[in-house]
């Protein structure tokens, strides 16, 4: 069986940022109270874990020599949505107690279920931050 190479995970992070576009806030009966778009402005909710470019060997060429690359490297395995939304932007007494990422075709991709949250107030502010783990070698 072949491995993944570290370009491997580099690439199959960079689609996970590309088509999961969308967070939904259910209640505890699975009825959905609140959906947003994860986008780049960070209206709502935004992809927040950091990556940089390095210059790698790739591979090397006829004469033996090293043939080099830019690629994008994460700084660390997990990815990190950041959503942070308020009382005004739900009903209010709304509770909610599952969070779940969707891909571009509305495929759940990750769920999560956390302690009651009950919007009391439009001041009221629920801050999530979604950890998605992608193992690196």
């Amino acid at each position: 069986m072949a491995e993944i190479t570290a370009n491997g995970y580099v690439s199959i992070r960079e689609h996970i940022v590309q088509n999961w576009k969308k967070i939904v806030l259910l209640n505890d009966a699975n009825n959905q109270i609140f959906s947003t778009t994860i986008d780049s402005t960070g209206t709502k909710a935004k992809w927040t874990h950091t990556r940089t470019t390095e210059q790698r060997v790739t591979g090397y060429n006829d004469f033996g020599e090293p043939m080099y690359e830019q690629v994008k490297v994460e700084s660390n395995p997990t990815l990190e949505i950041s959503l942070t939304l308020t009382g005004a932007d739900v009903s209010i007494h709304s509770s909610v107690t599952k969070v779940q990422v969707l891909d571009t075709q509305n495929r759940i991709m990750t769920e999560e279920t956390f302690a009651p949250f009950t919007f009391k107030t439009a001041q009221d502010e629920l801050t999530l931050t979604i950890k998605i783990q992608v193992p690196q070698q």
